[in-house]
């Protein structure tokens, strides 16, 4: 394969969120929505470009200059953020087009996608759901190749009926690419220039495009509101108390408990209902935290009881008792003596 870039829309502003903070900035079980898929691109390749635009600065400032970034001045569809990426990118390569709003769309999936690639022009990762109502649809041909894919304002009632939809993941060859954006029109419902529209213009010349259809529809959606916000972390919490707990971690009622993506637990302790764990905490082994306790930036040492409390950037000495209903909150270390 060419060298391999990874592309990531995020300048879109998010206005289903009605929050001030830019869509991909809002944070899942202690990470930012963004820093997810940047994660799962950076495992592929160090070639990573963000689009910017809505809050440009605000993203910028949070994820520093250890990113390329690019400047999408109007917000024109997909089509024209790619536009614009094509100036910061080499002439031949194979290019990942990814959306800033999908954190559970992992390396492992990325990978199935561009092995899908090997046998076809273009790619699209697509899912199929159970309500495609406002999501663009894939249209297949007998073949099974795409034809088109045709957005849910623009669809006829028989293409609405389609419950393939795209996920707004491609995999392209850039070379392909500069040949073909130039000729996108706006000619559709929102007059913006849709990146799907390059691969019916594929089709139309003859080339082979594929649609790799990730089975667990969940990881390919983009998040657009604060339901689907719970949704993401709901999947998000699961995957880590499982891993928690096949570590020797116990957790009463892993549901209701809502531990951060970096939290670091020792063997053998227990984890009670209700209790919050926020990034940057570390607990050793056979500690009891909980019922009814908040850790933020703790340190738990072993064999230490925490409960009904909360534990604000302290440090708990080994075998200590905390609580109930204590707040500790200063940096220095608590004990029984």
């Amino acid at each position: 394969m060419k060298q391999l870039w990874a592309l990531i829309l995020a300048a879109g502003e998010g206005k289903r969120m009605y929050s001030r903070l830019p869509k991909v900035l809002h944070p899942l079980c202690g990470r930012r929505m963004l820093s997810y898929i940047l994660g799962s691109a950076a495992e592929l390749t160090k070639q990573v470009l963000i689009v910017v635009g809505h809050g440009a600065s605000q993203v910028r400032e949070t994820f520093g200059d250890n990113w390329n970034y690019v400047l999408q001045k109007q917000q024109l569809g997909t089509g024209h953020a790619v536009m614009e990426a094509l100036k910061a990118l080499p002439q031949k390569g194979t290019l990942l087009v990814l959306c800033g709003d999908t954190p559970l769309l992992e390396t492992s999936y990325l990978k199935k996608l561009l092995e899908h690639y090997e046998q076809h022009a273009a790619v699209v990762a697509s899912t199929k759901v159970p309500d495609p109502t406002g999501y663009g649809r894939v249209i297949r041909g007998r073949n099974g190749l795409v034809e088109r894919i045709v957005e849910d304002k623009d669809a006829s009632i028989k293409e609405r009926e389609t419950c393939e939809i795209n996920t707004g993941t491609y995999c392209f060859d850039i070379e392909l690419l500069r040949y073909y954006l130039p000729r996108l029109t706006t000619e559709n419902i929102q007059n913006e220039y849709y990146l799907p529209d390059v691969l019916f213009l594929m089709h139309q010349d003859g080339l082979s495009v594929g649609a790799y259809c990730i089975e667990d529809y969940r990881v390919g959606l983009g998040i657009n509101n604060r339901v689907q916000l719970a949704e993401a972390v709901s999947v998000i919490q699961n995957k880590i108390t499982n891993e928690l707990m096949l570590k020797g971690v116990t957790l009463d009622d892993p549901g209701s408990v809502h531990i951060d993506y970096d939290v670091q637990i020792g063997t053998d302790t227990v984890i009670r209902p209700d209790c919050v764990i926020e990034k940057g905490t570390v607990i050793g082994k056979e500690c009891r935290i909980g019922p009814g306790t908040h850790l933020y930036e703790a340190v738990i040492n072993d064999q230490a009881v925490v409960q009904h409390s909360v534990v604000n950037k302290s440090a708990i000495k080994s075998g200590s008792v905390v609580g109930p209903f204590a707040h500790i909150s200063a940096k220095k270390m608590i004990n029984n003596e």
